[in-house]
């Protein structure tokens, strides 16, 4: 068990309760077949806090690296909201978010307005995407999706994540932040 002598920090508990209440599964069969097999947690405030948190739990990191991260994604926040996504498909060709020339799309409705968005592959260890989103399994390939919409407006009402490509698509539904 971790934990950082210079900081106050959310309790593990709380961190791992942030990443669930903003983490929607979903799994897409044809049959018997797995079609899509999907994992996304919305990076809004809470779950911002609760990672950096967690991030500075681990890495112990001293007071001002942890202000100077939680400077950096409070910024990013005010410009895009990030998305989470552990992704699974049966054919390995078509795990292919993060390419040009990818089939998927990736929209976000918030607000009465739609947004597209782009994949990113997380290159992070296994390990530690493990310790930050414990529902990432070794099947799953970890990306962020990035929409060009500031979390703000985005945590203040509930928002739905479509997910859609040859094999399938995925609606996902996240609450507001309380």
């Amino acid at each position: 068990m971790h934990s950082n002598p210079n900081l106050t920090l959310m309790s593990r508990d709380e961190t791992e309760n942030a990443v669930d209440q903003f983490t929607v599964n979903q799994k897409v069969y044809d049959g018997f077949m797995n079609r899509l097999d999907i994992s996304a947690t919305l990076q809004n405030s809470k779950v911002t806090s609760a990672l950096i948190d967690e991030s500075a739990r681990v890495y112990q990191w001293n007071p001002e690296q942890y202000e100077k991260e939680k400077a950096q994604k409070l910024q990013d926040m005010t410009k895009s909201t990030e998305v989470f996504l552990s992704f699974f498909v049966p054919e390995r060709k078509e795990d292919d978010l993060h390419k040009k020339t990818t089939k998927w799309k990736f929209y976000l409705d918030v607000g009465g307005k739609r947004y597209e968005g782009k994949a990113s592959r997380v290159k992070t260890q296994f390990s530690e995407l493990m310790v930050l989103y414990p529902h990432h399994t070794r099947w799953g390939t970890p990306y962020r999706i990035t929409f060009e919409v500031p979390v703000s407006q985005v945590e203040t009402s509930q928002s739905k994540m479509t997910i859609t490509g040859p094999p399938g698509a995925s609606n996902l539904e996240f609450p507001a932040v309380r």
